[in-house]
């Protein structure tokens, strides 16, 4: 009997989807189709990208799901507690974003505090008259502030402290003074004093109840004037219109984003048009390799699990012995059924 995947859309690679197809019945359905699927009732596994949404009516439709995989390391866009429930097990593909994401936020960190648009933006003619205006800033000896220093979060310091000579403070409460201390960083305890020391703010949190919309207006007020903001985790952690008040009244010196709290942006975004602010469309870790790595681990994961092993990078590795005898389940009863075909 061959198990039947539903990849959402596609993978970030086409490798991963032959991998899948060599071992599974694979159905590809699009995001906004996905509710209504016939395919979903008899899927065992799903291959998701951000952002499609799996809710507790995707898994009310699946009840015979055993596993979710994430294209991604963020799974916000799941609801695990649901998945737990239905005792499907989720995982995602940690580990594999670090080096692209903080390489694209330091891209985007150069392109506001040196104004690398400007000849795009201005034309030759245009940029060359303003050259001798700018407000262009050095980064060594500048203070780097830095939400969040987990994988992401611990490369952007390595990276900044040692490849542009800053001063690197990191808040997170979740790792330890050495860890932080490790990746070429100091530990702050206290947020709102780093945000009044830092001449550049980045954002590398998790998006979850604590951190969604954390930067709003008394996040900014805080933040020194003539500071750069820069987001490449999630757009729900930032109050868009807070930020663009920010941005407007000159407090901020500049911003950069490359994920937004709706994506793509709408055509009527407050966020268009600001000439202090650098946007890209949530590529920072849209790399060739790291699409080719985190499609290949997905894959791999999701034939672990219907393999009848648990999924290394599991979220809610508790609930594996249910998925597990849901699976087993499966594969008696198509055995039994094909077992009562083959002796008519």
């Amino acid at each position: 009997m061959r198990l039947n995947v539903l990849i959402v859309g596609a993978m970030y690679h086409p490798e991963a989807e032959e991998l899948l197809e060599r071992h599974f019945a694979v159905t590809w359905v699009e995001p906004e189709e996905l509710a209504a699927s016939p395919a979903l009732r008899t899927a065992h596994g799903l291959a998701v990208r951000y952002p499609t949404q799996i809710t507790a009516e995707i898994f009310d439709a699946a009840p015979e799901l055993v596993a979710v995989l994430s294209s991604g390391r963020g799974v916000d866009n799941i609801d695990i507690a649901t998945a737990s429930k239905a005792g499907v097990v989720v995982a995602n593909n940690p580990g594999l974003g670090g080096r692209p994401v903080s390489e694209h936020a330091l891209g985007l960190l150069l392109s506001v505090t040196r104004d690398l648009g400007a000849v795009a933006r201005d034309g030759m003619p245009g940029a060359w008259e303003k050259r001798l205006s700018t407000r262009r800033v050095e980064l060594g000896g500048k203070t780097l502030g830095i939400v969040g220093c987990g994988n992401v979060g611990g490369w952007m310091a390595r990276r900044a402290s040692a490849g542009f000579l800053m001063n690197v403070l990191a808040y997170d409460p979740y790792v330890s003074a050495e860890t932080i201390a490790g990746h070429g960083a100091t530990k702050v305890d206290d947020l709102h004093e780093m945000l009044a020391e830092s001449d550049v703010v980045s954002c590398h949190p998790e998006l979850n109840d604590e951190t969604e919309n954390m930067f709003d207006d008394d996040m900014f007020a805080r933040m020194k004037r003539g500071a750069y903001f820069l987001n490449t985790s999630r757009g729900a952690v930032v109050d868009t219109a807070a930020l663009v008040r920010a941005l407007r009244s000159g407090h901020l010196a500049g911003a950069a984003l490359d994920v937004y709290d709706q994506e793509p942006p709408p055509s009527d975004s407050p966020l268009l048009g600001i000439d202090r602010l650098v946007l890209s469309a949530h590529v920072a870790d849209f790399t060739v390799e790291t699409k080719h790595a985190l499609a290949m681990s997905a894959a791999a994961q999701l034939v672990t699990a219907l393999s009848g092993e648990a999924p290394p990078h599991a979220l809610n590795p508790e609930i594996w012995g249910s998925a597990s005898a849901r699976l087993t389940g499966i594969m008696a009863s198509t055995s039994a059924h094909a077992h009562r075909e083959d002796s008519r």
